[in-house]
C-alpha cells in the first residue's frame, strides 16, 4: 500500500522530531539511548535505577523492532526505509508489530507523568518540550487532540488517535496532533 502525501508528511514528521534525536537524517540505537535519557531526566530518574533501566529496555525493544526495516543493512534507518515499514505497517491493519504496540505504550506512559492513567495538558506539553517542541504549540496541539474536551487522553484515546494519526489521510483527524502539531 502506498502511503499519501499527507500520511508521508506526518510520518516524516514522527521520524525528525522523535526518532532522528541526533538530526543526523537517520535513526540509529544511540537515538533511542538519547531519548531515554531525555525522559529519565525529565521524570527525575536516576541512571541504574528500575525505572531508568526499564526505559532504556522499552526503547531498545523499539529499536530492535524498527531495525528489522534496515534494508541495506547499514544500521541505520533512513526516511525511506522508515516510509516503507510504515506503509507495509498500515497494510498489515489488525496485525500490528509488537513494537508499535511497545512504541505507543512507552509514549503513553512517558506522556502520563502523574501516573494516573490518564495524561492532562500540562504533562502533554512538558514532555514534548522537553523533547524540543515549543511548550505553546503542544498545548494548541493537545485541545485540538482532546477535541476541546474535557482535558485528558486516557490510554484508549490514545490508541485511537495514534492509528488516526498513522493511518487517516483526513487532514481534521484529531489524531493528527498527538505528537505535538498538526499542520503538516
Amino acid at each position: 500500500m502506498a502511503l499519501s502525501d499527507f500520511q508521508t508528511q506526518k510520518l516524516l514528521h514522527l521520524f525528525r522530531t522523535f526518532f532522528d534525536t541526533d538530526h543526523n537524517g537517520t535513526v540509529e540505537k544511540s537515538d533511542f539511548d538519547m531519548v531515554g535519557d531525555k525522559i529519565c531526566k525529565l521524570r527525575g530518574w536516576p541512571v541504574g535505577s528500575a525505572e531508568y533501566v526499564g526505559t532504556h529496555q522499552r526503547l531498545a525493544a523499539v529499536w530492535d523492532g524498527i531495525s528489522v526495516h534496515d534494508i541495506d543493512h547499514d544500521g541505520h534507518i533512513s526516511e525511506a526505509e522508515w516510509l516503507k515499514l510504515w506503509a507495509d505497517a498500515i497494510a498489515k491493519k489488525d496485525k500490528t508489530d509488537a513494537w508499535i504496540r511497545d512504541y505507543q505504550e512507552f509514549m503513553f506512559k512517558a506522556q502520563d507523568i502523574s501516573g494516573d492513567g490518564t495524561v492532562d495538558e500540562e504533562e502533554f506539553a512538558t514532555l514534548y518540550a522537553c523533547l524540543g517542541m515549543p511548550a505553546q504549540q503542544c498545548k494548541e496541539a493537545f485541545n485540538k487532540l482532546t477535541l476541546g474536551g474535557n482535558g485528558i487522553v486516557t490510554k484508549d484515546i490514545f490508541q485511537q488517535r495514534f492509528q488516526e494519526f498513522i493511518a487517516s489521510d483526513d487532514k481534521s483527524a484529531p489524531g493528527n496532533y498527538l505528537f505535538g502539531c498538526g499542520k503538516f
